[in-house]
């Protein structure tokens, strides 16, 4: 077969394996773009009156760059060194309640130190602005509440009228997935597949497959927050040496769609 110019109609999946068992780690389904850069260092060798005689090639480099519109928790464990772990832990959370018969009542429990498991409250402004604090006590008074966590009941004095607005704010224990980013633990390697489909001038279908043997991940990223979507970039640089695969930086695979398997 003679390829000779193609056009990459679609880009499809990334997928991480494990370098050293193999084992899966990770897809990037909807990848909003991807990049494979490659730079190499050209040197040039000169004669008499600095004519160019020769270059001398070397320190070939491939970075793997791009964004998946999801937030990829592989990629996170990826990038940060890290791994998930399903365990019970501790959220803050925020509660805006109105007061009744100089009571209300907190949504979860609340947990923490005993007669101190509400982290803050205070009384909200009729325009929305936080006003006064209240401290937690053991009987209500003048600017003291109680909290029993049994019951999630909070108790307030007469200062606290009918009808006002109070916000809660207070630790709650969940179950939960936790990625915890330790500051001595680094971005990780795996091998890399990039799966795209083409066509050639004749309308021909053919699948394009990148094999990054060992890509390096930074551990430079971030998230976007606000107005516009939140997605999740990541670049990785291809290093040579990955076991199995001699010096090669990345495979590039082309093949029909309708490939059959060879004996």
């Amino acid at each position: 077969m003679n390829i000779n110019d193609i056009t990459i109609t679609s880009l499809e999946t990334i997928t991480a394996f494990d370098i050293v068992t193999g084992n899966y780690k990770f897809t990037l389904d909807e990848l909003q773009n991807a990049t494979v850069a490659q730079s190499q260092e050209s040197t040039e060798i000169t004669g008499k009156a600095g004519r160019k005689l020769a270059t001398l090639k070397r320190n070939k480099a491939v970075t793997i760059s791009g964004t998946n519109g999801l937030v990829s928790g592989g990629l996170l464990e990826m990038q940060t060194g890290g791994t998930f772990e399903n365990k019970a832990t501790e959220v803050l959370w925020t509660d805006y309640l109105t007061v009744s018969g100089a009571a209300a009542a907190t949504t979860y429990k609340a947990v923490g130190t005993t007669g101190a498991e509400i982290e803050a409250l205070y009384v909200k402004n009729s325009d929305g602005t936080l006003g006064d604090a209240l401290e937690q006590g053991d009987a209500a008074a003048a600017g003291v509440f109680t909290y029993a966590p049994a019951t999630k009941a909070l108790a307030f004095h007469t200062d606290v009228a009918d009808g006002t607005e109070i916000v809660v704010y207070y630790k709650r224990k969940i179950q939960a997935d936790v990625l915890e980013n330790e500051s001595d633990s680094y971005s990780g390697k795996c091998a890399l597949f990039i799966d795209a489909l083409a066509e050639d001038k004749c309308s021909n279908v053919y699948r394009i497959q990148f094999y990054i043997p060992k890509a390096d991940f930074s551990g430079e990223f971030s998230f976007e927050m606000g107005d516009n979507q939140t997605v999740h970039a990541f670049e990785a640089e291809a290093l040579a040496g990955a076991c199995g695969a001699g010096g090669a930086l990345w495979t590039y695979t082309i093949f029909g769609a309708n490939a059959a398997d060879v004996a």
